[in-house]
């Protein structure tokens, strides 16, 4: 998918959910980010599961955070300092949280501005030089206070943005584990659960299938290098 620079407010997107990319319209990036009852309630599905699925079928993948299913565009309000809260949390889970961690070549973020049919994109501030709180439940890093406040006193408009996580392919000669340059990682998110992508849709993969599909993959890998 290529790199998108303005998208317009409530216009739908140009493309569908596919097995190489998803929609989701909000920026919940791990299960600790959502709350149980919400979890319980299915009301949203950490944003980790379809990273890991894209991480394990090993293309090259798009995520779009703040885009209804329907396709419908709405983003998410955010100065600087939530753009770079998002991309330490990011950086958190992929490092620390998914295993094995995952190198950064793997993945990166484009913001993409989002404006009205009558407004010029506006985008540019400066981040403060504060620590967030990572991974935590929405609204307990002082970042998103700055934004609560400057929704309700229209002091400064935050701009809106579409998140877009893309996730790269595999290149051994890139690994810094010297394990994983041979064939590719399956991955587990910060749940311990291991995802791959069917169609439109993530799902769980089971230890036992995991060996299969892992011993189809050398397989394959090596008969490639082979012939």
């Amino acid at each position: 998918m290529a790199r998108h620079e303005i998208l317009v407010l409530d216009r739908i997107f140009s493309g569908e959910e596919t097995r190489q990319m998803e929609f989701k319209a909000h920026d919940r990036l791990s299960s600790s980010q959502i709350t149980v009852d919400e979890l319980d309630r299915k009301l949203f599905q950490p944003a980790s599961r379809t990273i890991c699925a894209f991480l394990n079928i090993n293309e090259e993948c798009d995520l779009f955070l703040g885009i209804m299913d329907s396709g419908r565009v709405k983003g998410h309000y955010m100065f600087a300092a939530q753009k770079e809260h998002f991309q330490q949390n990011l950086n958190l889970l992929m490092r620390k949280q998914f295993s094995p961690p995952v190198d950064n070549y793997r993945y990166s973020v484009n913001f993409v501005g989002v404006q009205t049919e009558h407004e010029t994109f506006k985008g540019n501030d400066v981040v403060p030089n504060k620590a967030h709180k990572l991974l935590d439940k929405p609204g307990h890093c002082w970042c998103e206070q700055d934004i609560r406040i400057a929704k309700r006193e229209n002091s400064k408009k935050p701009p809106l943005y579409v998140i877009q996580v893309k996730i790269h392919k595999w290149d051994p000669k890139r690994e810094s584990d010297p394990e994983h340059n041979v064939i590719w990682p399956y991955y587990t998110n910060e749940d311990g659960k291991c995802y791959k992508r069917h169609q439109a849709s993530n799902h769980e993969v089971m230890q036992d299938t995991l060996y299969e599909e892992t011993a189809i993959d050398v397989t394959r890998f090596y008969g490639k290098k082979g012939s």
